[in-house]
């Protein structure tokens, strides 16, 4: 097999997407677009990606900073396509191999597509091959012109398209496999086009026809892989087009989607066999989903770690925390980061934890707020209970011990520890540590006024 390079071409503005953000890191399915394209050119096992950028204090570059196994060139003028891979000749001069050429806006090319194209240019040897796509709307891309034969003939851009050009079907895809030495001499070789003063790579289909080298015209068989994204639409429909490729591949690991049309799930997600997922979820960043889970309507979880045989109810909220096996969380609870439900414990609805580590088998049930708390094995937090942790100034940790009851209504004034076995009776504040075993009791001893009520309304 051949020396391959690839080159991305990655300094466009995206004027269209109307964002400051450059348009090839706008995300798809939580992952910048550039990052799809990436993914798909690891299945052409290259030596070396170089990715085009504007300048080097433009987004691109920045992003890519801290990556050493990609390698940036800078485009620095606006000057079409073929100015932008010849702004690669550094890293590409001293190859002798093939060039592929991708383009950071396409990111819906897949793998298996791009391997199967640049598997045949090699075994084919061919000087250049490009691939095309027959698309019901070509709109904005270069036409592929054909002689009677059948052969490509050249490929004319948008701009410079006739009225009778631009009713062809067939585009261009803007994906190449070139000869390394072949496509430098041919880049030297380009001109400036009339209307726009820029140089388009899509010429040197042109001059290889031309010159009479051996040229491949590969034709795309999904037309989806190779819809361009200009603006806010099209981002929108690939975003779709992904999450349905995502969604196809749980299926076959043994997820379970009740409606799969509208579940939103990044490509960063992970989730176990047997786990059934319920109609307007959305599982985001690195959330992991272990087996046999139930993620139920309306649910949203970002960086989660959920363990096997764990229920979420409808309508939770929860980030950057943990759900060990067999817990049970909702409807309508609120986990913020860093929170830690143990083994088969309940954290029920409208219960909202914060940095707060709940044991094996705990219960919280109902309407609590427990931030920065270590909560026992079999603990039972009662309905209203609250961790007063924050003093306008630092935030302080509440401690409660194993099997201790707190009973409903409860402030408990941080920092405070609670022993094991302990109870709290019901419309507490506690303020002061409670030994273990101990019953707990805060509140004003009840005083009834007879006749108080009658007496009023005289």
């Amino acid at each position: 097999m051949p020396e391959i390079s690839v080159v991305i071409l990655a300094a466009g503005a995206g004027k269209r997407m109307k964002s400051d953000l450059p348009k090839v890191l706008h995300p798809l399915c939580g992952l910048p677009m550039i990052e799809h394209v990436l993914k798909s050119a690891h299945a052409v096992r290259a030596k070396q990606t170089i990715v085009v950028a504007s300048k080097k204090s433009d987004p691109v570059s920045q992003y890519f900073r801290n990556n050493s196994k990609i390698k940036i060139a800078y485009q620095g003028q606006a000057l079409g396509t073929g100015h932008a891979v010849h702004s690669a000749e550094k890293f590409l001069k001293r190859s002798k191999g093939y060039v592929v050429i991708l383009y950071g806006d396409d990111p819906l090319v897949k793998p298996e597509t791009l391997r199967k194209f640049v598997d045949t240019v090699v075994k084919e040897k061919k000087t250049l091959g490009f691939v095309t796509a027959i698309l019901p709307n070509p709109f904005g891309l270069g036409r592929i012109v054909r002689n009677p034969m059948g052969d490509a003939e050249k490929v004319v851009e948008e701009k410079e398209a006739t009225e009778e050009i631009k009713k062809i079907k067939e585009i261009n895809t803007g994906i190449y496999c070139v000869q390394s030495e072949w496509l430098l001499q041919t880049l030297k070789k380009l001109e400036k086009h009339p209307v726009t003063g820029e140089y388009y790579l899509t010429d040197i289909v042109e001059e290889a026809i031309a010159e009479g080298v051996r040229v491949l015209g590969f034709v795309g068989e999904d037309p989806d892989e190779f819809c361009g994204i200009n603006n806010r639409k099209e981002l929108a429909r690939a975003d779709e087009i992904i999450r349905g490729r995502l969604i196809e591949y749980w299926f076959s690991k043994g997820v379970a989607f009740i409606d799969p049309r509208h579940v939103y799930l990044d490509a960063t997600v992970t989730i176990g066999e047997g786990s059934l997922i319920y109609p307007q979820t959305f599982l985001y960043g690195k959330t992991k989903i272990g087996k046999n889970c139930l993620i139920d309507s309306g649910s949203i979880l970002r960086d989660m770690v959920v363990g096997d045989g764990v229920t979420i109810k409808p309508y939770c909220v929860l980030e950057e925390s943990v759900l060990e096996k067999e817990a049970v969380v909702g409807p309508f609870a609120r986990l913020r980061p860093h929170s830690h439900v143990g083994p088969r414990a309940h954290i029920g609805n409208f219960v909202e934890l914060k940095k707060t580590k709940i044991g094996k088998g705990a219960k919280a049930n109902h309407l609590s707020y427990l931030g920065d708390a270590v909560i026992g094995e079999e603990a039972n937090i009662g309905c209203g209970t609250i961790t007063c942790n924050y003093d306008g100034v630092k935030k302080y940790p509440t401690k409660i011990g194993k099997k201790v009851f707190v009973g409903s209504d409860v402030s408990l004034v941080a920092p405070v520890t609670i022993g094991d076995g302990a109870t709290i009776g019901a419309g507490s504040i506690i303020t002061d540590n409670v030994p273990p075993g101990a019953l707990a009791i805060a509140r004003q001893r009840q005083i009834n006024k007879k006749n108080w009520a009658k007496k009023r309304k005289k």
